[in-house]
């Protein structure tokens, strides 16, 4: 890419498909865009272009509809995230601003009404903008809906204002937590005095240095429990408590008589109360902490927010006028997460009372997204006290996270879900942040959504949305995309907004949400409004700004680029995702990380080096859960990929895999180790990065468990290919998978992506070049093709190349930097030797 001429540039996308070996075809294109500074500078209605005339002869098989493709429809346009001040809006320029996007070739709109931005001055001048949820702004949002689907928008709301979910609601409905209060005693001796009084939350101050969510401390403590334990020494600087007793019945009035036996005891008393936590620039009426975050383990803190908010603004709106509903990711915390009937659950579903155990599944520091991502010397997490019986805390505690993880699916995330069907909307969600598993939870999703911010945008956190999407089946997985923390400017250079897109492209997202749009608001002092533009004295997402900032002027050089990644998304949309590999992922959650960036967006930024081996290779992946993969089914054996070689396959769920790869993992549930036996037996190749299990989770019935664990690691141990110095994934991964239709020619190391989907009868194959360089690169087709077709994402141009392709002839494919190509093609047969197995030639 270059720029050429005073104050304006012309960036050039160009690439030669493809110089074939043995043929004098060659084809070269090149699509020009241009920009004014950082802006793009095009007409406001986006062209229908299909590119040189001679490219565009019409496909004998197309794969993608051809009139889609030239002119996408809205379902693949890209999706607006609509910031609104609030409830300060008026009709006249929501309608002009509804004119906008659609000219920008947005395809929908959702809508977001926060203050973020907002200052005392502003809320002092302006009282429409704490209006949110009022009869004004259920017209204001009725009027938005009406407008958007006059001008063939779809129009999604999303549950809330700011974020993570909450309103002004009783505390009863809000997030929930359990403090340990402790008193230390010796005895022999006759104690009477108060119990501890309910500490204040260990991660506020952390908290509180990154953002200002907290309001006062909870008054309103319940008493729990009351246990008292022995102290007989330290592990790893952990005390370690025996003998506890719950001397609960022993107190009355606040007042605790206890005979404390002889030595060192400590008395601990659980209060159980409201967290505090307020919603994040919320433009509720009233003072910002009374629009408290709801209680995220349980369906009254669900039902709160969809009664409070969701279902009335949805019935103004009118009948099919919204189309979705959004759930945004999840910041929660808690010194100890719980709800009111978390006691009583655990019992139900354990077998054993948790009371006597409370003192171990406590953690440093408590439990808060923001002070993880903010414990930069490693001071928090790990238990507080710790049993005589080396494990058995861990153990208790990983029985603690299942059943919370169980309330946050079943009774939080599932109320959403039955929520939007009862009203006939699709549910799109951010899993990430939540209490559940990241893939299961995007897994509850009709549409799971990533987001660009979260663990730094990564490709690897970019595919469990997409993953999810596969093996559920959905059609869409999404992501929230163009934003970056960087320590000044809020904007995005087109370069980089093509090279974010085309890596979630990539990893099987198949439509992007812009963060965002922002409704045109002045400010008290005459600024304009922008939600995430960092500074001080204001309701804030924190103090540096967000990219990218797309305001009036950029909606009017977004046409060209958003009718590209729309061709992109009508491509990636067509038939089924088409993987190689199910990599399991053993941790239940995605490390967020303080994303920020400094200079340009780097190419492959926090990719694993598991990913780059795997994409380098050549090999499509997607990532699935512990959950997922004890559901996989052996399918019977066939010429899963059209070649010579005959493999047994797997599904899991809607997904079809060749092979399986597992991730280092300790702990493991049987079910889990049972079904990997029974696939690596049933001739599934399977490839471990590390460790084997060696025991199952939790403590109930866990010694026979432990058993089924081992039996089942003892069955699977002959058949992993275990991945090593010695045994590198690529080399493995190519003697003991099929390879795919295009790939990697001799061997050689790609330094491009590729992604693909499958319809009835023909291959999708997208290739990103994700570098600031150009790039060439060798593919090989393993099997002879039929009908290769070019596609021109740029200019809706269609290339029919060849008719027929033979098996083993060679692609020399040329990327500019950052450049999308798109082929289809329809399989043939492998040719075959005199032996019966593929020959090349």
């Amino acid at each position: 890419m270059r720029r050429i001429g005073p104050g304006a540039g012309i960036l050039q996308f160009s690439a030669r498909f493809p110089c074939w070996i043995g043929t004098a075809v060659r084809t070269a294109l090149s699509i020009c865009i241009l920009f004014d500074g950082v802006n793009a500078s095009v007409a406001a209605e986006p062209a229908l272009a299909t590119g040189d005339p001679a490219l565009a002869s019409e496909p004998v098989s197309p794969a993608i509809p051809l009139s889609d493709w030239r002119a996408p429809p809205h379902w693949a346009r890209p999706i607006a995230r609509w910031w609104w001040p609030g409830g300060s809006v008026d009709p006249e320029v929501i309608e002009q601003q509804i004119r906008l996007m659609a000219a920008a070739g947005f395809g929908g709109i959702e809508l977001q009404p926060l203050l973020l931005g907002i200052g005392e001055d502003d809320l002092a001048a302006d009282p429409r903008l704490r209006t949110v949820g009022e009869p004004s702004f259920h017209r204001s949002v009725a009027h938005a809906a009406a407008a958007a689907v006059e001008h063939n928008l779809e129009f999604d709301l999303t549950l809330g204002s700011g974020w993570p979910g909450g309103l002004p609601t009783a505390k009863k409905n809000a997030e929930q937590q359990l403090l340990m209060a402790t008193l230390n005693l010796v005895g022999p001796a006759n104690y009477r005095g108060p119990l501890p009084l309910a500490p204040d939350q260990s991660y506020r101050r952390s908290v509180e240095w990154v953002l200002d969510v907290l309001g006062p401390q909870d008054s309103d403590e319940k008493l729990i429990a009351v246990l008292a334990a022995r102290v007989i020494g330290e592990r790893d600087s952990v005390p370690i408590l025996a003998d506890v007793q719950i001397i609960t019945g022993h107190v009355e009035g606040g007042q605790l008589s206890w005979r404390v036996p002889e030595g060192s005891w400590r008395v601990l008393a659980f209060y159980r109360n409201s967290t505090g936590h307020f919603v994040m620039g919320g433009a509720f009426p009233g003072a910002e902490h009374d629009a408290l975050v709801v209680d995220h383990l349980s369906t009254s803190g669900a039902e709160a927010l969809i009664s409070g908010y969701g279902r009335p603004v949805i019935e103004a709106a009118g009948a099919g006028h919204i189309k979705g509903v959004f759930v945004d990711s999840f910041e929660l915390m808690g010194e100890l997460p719980i709800t009111a009937d978390f006691l009583k659950t655990f019992e139900s579903l354990k077998g054993y009372s948790l009371i006597p155990y409370l003192p171990y599944v406590f953690r440093r520091g408590g439990e808060s997204k923001y002070g993880e991502m903010m414990d930069l010397f490693g001071r928090n997490g790990g238990p507080i006290f710790d049993l005589p019986d080396a494990g058995e805390g861990e153990r208790v505690r990983e029985d603690y996270e299942a059943v919370r993880t169980h309330l946050f699916e079943t009774q939080f995330v599932e109320t959403f879900a039955h929520f939007a069907k009862e009203m006939g909307l699709a549910f799109r969600m951010q899993a990430h942040g939540g209490y559940g598993d990241y893939l299961d939870t995007y897994a509850l999703a009709d549409i799971p959504e990533s987001e660009g911010l979260f663990g730094g945008g990564t490709f690897d956190f970019l595919k469990l949305a997409s993953s999810a999407a596969h093996v559920t089946g959905r059609t869409w997985a999404t992501s929230e995309s163009f934003i970056t923390l960087r320590p000044w400017g809020n904007r995005l250079s087109p370069e980089e907004m093509q090279l974010l897109a085309g890596r979630a492209y990539a990893a099987g997202i198949n439509r992007l949400v812009y963060h965002g749009v922002p409704y045109p608001y002045l400010r008290a002092d005459g600024k304009t409004w922008f939600p995430f533009s960092g500074g001080f004295g204001r309701i804030l997402a924190g103090p540096l700004p967000m990219s990218s900032k797309i305001d009036e002027v950029a909606l009017e050089q977004l046409p060209e680029f958003n009718l590209y990644l729309s061709r992109l998304s009508v491509a990636m949309s067509q038939g089924e995702p088409s993987a190689d590999l199910a990599w399991l992922r053993a941790d239940p959650v995605y490390p967020d990380t303080a994303s920020l960036q400094i200079g340009r967006i780097g190419p492959l930024d926090g990719e694993s080096e598991v990913s780059r081996s795997l994409r380098g290779s050549g090999v499509v992946y997607d990532r699935v859960s512990r959950k997922m993969l004890a559901h996989a089914r052996v399918l019977a054996t066939h010429d899963i990929d059209r070649t010579a070689r005959v493999s047994p396959t797997i599904a899991i769920g809607a997904a079809r895999y060749a092979s399986v790869l597992l991730d280092p993992f300790d702990v493991a549930e049987p079910e889990l180790v049972e079904r990997l036996a029974d696939l690596a037996e049933a001739g599934v190749p399977v490839f471990a990065l590390g460790a084997l299990p060696r025991r199952s989770p939790g403590l109930a019935k866990h010694k026979v468990r432990d058993q089924r664990v081992r039996s089942a690691v003892a069955r699977l141990r002959p058949h992993v290919n275990q991945v090593g110095p010695d045994q590198p994934l690529d080399g493995l991964l190519r003697k003991a998978a099929p390879p795919p239709v295009l790939g990697p020619a001799n061997g050689e190391r790609l330094v491009i992506s590729i992604h693909r989907r499958r319809t009835a009868d023909a291959e999708l194959v997208l290739l990103f070049n994700e570098s600031w360089s150009s790039s060439v690169t060798q593919l090989i087709f393993n099997l002879p093709v039929e009908d290769l077709v070019q596609w021109n994402p740029k200019t809706g141009g269609v290339a029919e190349e060849r008719s027929k392709v033979g098996q083993g002839e060679t692609l020399a494919l040329s990327l500019a930097p950052a450049e999308i190509a798109i082929f289809s093609f329809r399989p043939g047969r492998p040719v075959l030797s005199s032996t019966g197995t593929a020959s090349s030639r």
